[in-house]
């Protein structure tokens, strides 16, 4: 009954419209939601036709759309289609940099549903880190590259909260250096030495690289790092190794009376542990892995963005306030009263995400002399037993890397 006194209002209709279109953008967010659901039952096909039927999906999820899709395609082995849509995604989070200001006005009087979906600043950079496996896997190791210098220039702008993704910055590393780029792929594992908490992982590339370029002081330094004899560089298998489920948003909210919501996503405190890999028959000289744990690196991002949420709350708050006084004062208490519920009723967190990403990638090199291979990898994960996963026959040449890529 109080909604119908403004419905041909303004600011009545405006809110109506603004409920219309917050169920209209849960209805996609459901859909993502049940791809999700058969991706993580063991049916990626089933997943992605779901994905594909969301074309229909509003602009306002396109991004979580893409990484979806091209994720699952990754998953899927069709890697030129992820790069496809992994692309198209990279574009998309560059054109957020315009913001449009009739959106945000939007969203200051409801909820940040109305809005693009912009990405966190952790998964505008694993939109590199899977386009540069995908490159890799296709072996255009010159496109790998173009993207480890487009997460680099994402790292740059937000340092802190992504220093802690160990697998994407050993790829970065590892693109430089599968081109012969010496300078940039000692920088970038000199810098990754420098922050895990060990160097063993780097401290082979390091050597190799600090010697060819020349610098006595940093081989002397890394090499007591280096487990066993210091070869020459070998052929090589790298794994890139996923498992797990990274957390999804939760919805925070707390209330302060009369009628002020505010809400807030978060990540729930999930960790997913670094499997035990090792190949059979065994292999003398493996580099022990380089692992991201997800969660942690999703959490700091989102952390990172705190004080804009805040703002953004703040400011939400005080206009839902100016707006339940202004109709009070027009139109009565019970009108205001009827604002009030519906404001707090919108006010919902924005716990949107891109739900298919792994709890932990993990970087497995494993040095092979030319020849073929007939390679199985042991895991043992954290509920136990030991799972055999038969690798398909590796044929190398001397000095190549191949590269192939699991999901546990």
């Amino acid at each position: 009954m109080c909604f119908s006194l403004f419905v041909n209002r303004t600011a009545g209709s405006r809110l109506l419209l603004a409920v219309g279109l917050v169920v209209l953008l849960n209805g996609c967010a459901g859909r993502l939601n049940k791809a999700s659901q058969e991706y993580y039952a063991g049916q990626p096909r089933e997943a992605l036709a779901l994905l594909e039927k969301g074309e229909r999906f509003s602009s306002r999820n396109e991004l979580l759309f893409l990484m979806e899709k091209g994720l699952v395609l990754h998953q899927l082995g069709n890697y030129r289609q992820s790069t496809e849509q992994l692309l198209q995604a990279a574009q998309l989070i560059d054109q957020f940099y315009f913001i449009s200001l009739s959106e945000q006005a939007t969203a200051l009087a409801t909820n940040d549903w109305l809005t693009r979906y912009k990405g966190e600043y952790s998964e505008r950079l694993w939109v590199h880190s899977y386009l540069m496996m995908d490159y890799l896997l296709l072996g255009e190791y010159d496109s790998a590259l173009v993207e480890a210098k487009q997460a680099l220039k994402v790292l740059g702008r937000h340092q802190e909260a992504l220093k802690d993704d160990y697998f994407t910055r050993a790829l970065i590393a590892l693109c430089f250096a599968n081109l012969g780029e010496d300078n940039d792929a000692y920088l970038e594992y000199s810098k990754l030495a420098r922050d895990l908490p060990d160097p063993a992982p780097v401290a082979r590339d390091i050597v190799t690289l600090a010697g060819r370029l020349g610098m006595p002081d940093e081989v002397e330094k890394y090499r007591p790092y280096v487990v066993g004899p210091l070869a020459p560089e070998s052929s090589e298998l790298v794994l890139f190794v996923a498992n797990g489920r990274i957390p999804r948003k939760q919805p925070g909210n707390f209330v302060l009376p009369p009628s002020i919501r505010f809400s807030f996503p978060y990540y729930q405190d999930q960790h997913t542990l670094q499997p035990w890999l090792r190949v059979d028959p065994p292999v003398a000289g493996m580099l022990a892995p380089v692992s991201t744990d997800m969660a942690v690196v999703a959490q700091s991002s989102l952390e990172a963005r705190r004080v804009q949420i805040i703002a953004r709350e703040t400011a939400r708050a005080a206009a839902k306030e100016a707006l339940s006084q202004s109709v009070g004062k027009d139109h009565g208490s019970a009108a205001e009263i009827a604002v009030r519920l519906g404001l707090f009723l919108l006010e919902e967190p924005d716990v949107r995400c891109w739900q298919t990403l792994p709890g932990r990638l993990t970087l497995l090199r494993v040095p092979l002399s030319p020849g073929h291979h007939d390679l199985t990898l042991l895991v043992n994960g954290d509920t136990g037993g030991e799972q055999e996963i038969q690798l398909p026959d590796i044929e190398l040449r001397a000095g190549q890397r191949v590269f192939r890529s699991i999901r546990l």
